[in-house]
């Protein structure tokens, strides 16, 4: 599958480049180590979705990490309009990443007086499609919390990868990972939700990102009187849902017609139907996005 770069400009430590220009360097110790943070945000019609709060994640992901923010978040959002606007994008994913930077071999933080950012914007339909999706339960755990904590959204998606892998050998779209406790904890890069009755139930972020979209979803249960609780989730529950969905920023919110090869009883439940429209509503609201084009 290629990837057409053609037109879309980058950020690379103070330059706007085209792509196929822009780099780090191979001492960079988020090339070498996976030593950084990254956001993923969408743009819609023009509008960057729900910035403040992306902001916000990342500098707590870079301070957990003890990475200085090498600007601030409304300089990094001016720098992702930029970006958005030198690639003529209306509708987008947004990667902002600032890593460890420049400090050669050695894990030693102190190798690297100071930190790289990069932002990329490009074109990308949401990456599980429309349709209900399949997904399996993988063996693959997710380390957070006695590891790296699952708030922090770092640069290091290994366990993540091989559980996708898995998931592409397997004919399906996605896994669902557990936790060491054993219970659910979120997809391969996407909060889940499942119903029952008329509730919905999405897992605590003890192991799994405190996602952007996740956060939206439960407003918006709050909002339309749909009750929704915050509890573990043990698999087996998972084969005896009424709905279900998952949700991410490069998502959107899916739903799901089978876990391991068990059908989900109504993919298209009202409830599920109702959170994807009120959504696709909120991307729409002001009140929820900052506008990278000035007014025609």
């Amino acid at each position: 599958m290629s990837f057409d770069t053609t037109g879309l400009v980058a950020y690379v430590n103070g330059e706007y480049k085209p792509v196929s220009e822009a780099s780090v360097s191979i001492f960079d110790h988020g090339f070498l180590y996976g030593d950084g943070v990254f956001e993923g945000m969408r743009v819609f019609d023009g509008g960057l979705f729900r910035a403040e709060l992306h902001m916000e994640r990342i500098a707590r992901s870079a301070r957990t990490l003890g990475i200085a923010m090498p600007v601030s978040g409304d300089e990094l959002v001016e720098i992702i309009g930029e970006v958005v606007r030198r690639s003529e994008l209306r509708d987008a994913h947004v990667r902002p990443i600032i890593t460890r930077g420049f400090g050669g071999p050695g894990i030693d933080p102190r190798l690297c007086p100071e930190p790289s950012l990069v932002v990329s914007a490009y074109p990308f339909p949401p990456f599980l499609g429309a349709d209900p999706i399949k997904l399996f339960t993988s063996a693959i755990v997710r380390k957070a919390p006695r590891s790296l904590g699952a708030h922090v959204k770092s640069l290091n998606y290994l366990d993540a990868i091989v559980a996708k892998q898995q998931a592409g050998e397997l004919g399906v779209h996605d896994a669902v990972m557990l936790d060491a406790m054993g219970a659910v904890a979120e997809c391969t890069g996407a909060n889940l939700f499942i119903v029952v009755g008329d509730t919905l139930v999405t897992p605590t972020t003890r192991a799994a990102l405190p996602g952007i979209t996740r956060r939206t979803v439960l407003e918006i249960a709050a909002e339309q009187g749909i009750e929704a609780v915050v509890r573990d989730i043990w698999p087996m529950e998972l084969h005896a849902v009424d709905a279900a969905f998952v949700c991410g920023s490069g998502a959107g919110v899916v739903p799901i017609g089978s876990f391991d090869g068990r059908p989900v009883a109504n993919p298209e439940h009202p409830v599920v139907q109702r959170v994807q429209a009120c959504y696709r509503e909120k991307t729409r609201d002001p009140a929820y996005r900052t506008e990278l084009y000035a007014a025609a």
